[in-house]
């Protein structure tokens, strides 16, 4: 089991190896895949910097509520340009840090339902960073 501080610094990660693909997709923003079709598959990187930014809060708010603190509101934020992506991925993962550092081992094996069922805030930390490093190598791809 990763320890809540191994959590979070594979996040700080995942938002690094986000904020370079931004950079590299500067060209490509609203480009879709090539022989994409319909779905997340078939995302220009803007979609995707959206839909990844915005899980930043979702899930910070989910670790507070599991942890017994309210819920966090989602802030708008911008995604228009590479440029606008990266400064809202730095403002609302700003936001969601300031919630899960107070994470401790204890709180890891506490549970939260979520859409998609109910998750560990342990489950949500390491979904968290995956879902981010895995988004990024979809925004490269549109960029090959």
């Amino acid at each position: 089991m990763a320890s809540p501080k191994e959590l979070r610094q594979a996040i700080i990660e995942a938002r690094a190896d986000l904020q370079a693909a931004f950079h590299d997709a500067h060209e490509a923003w609203n480009t879709k895949p090539a022989g994409a079709q319909e779905g997340e598959d078939a995302w220009p990187p803007a979609e995707v910097a959206k839909h990844v930014i915005g899980t930043e809060v979702f899930f910070a708010s989910a670790v507070s509520q599991a942890c017994g603190a309210p819920k966090v509101d989602m802030p708008e934020y911008d995604t228009s340009t590479p440029a606008a992506a990266a400064a809202s991925l730095t403002r609302l993962g700003a936001i969601a840090d300031n919630i899960l550092r107070h994470v401790s081992d204890g709180d890891l094996p506490k549970t939260h339902q979520l859409r998609m069922g109910e998750m560990s805030v342990e489950q949500m930390l390491a979904l968290v960073a995956s879902h981010g490093k895995g988004h990024a190598e979809q925004i490269r791809a549109v960029v090959k």
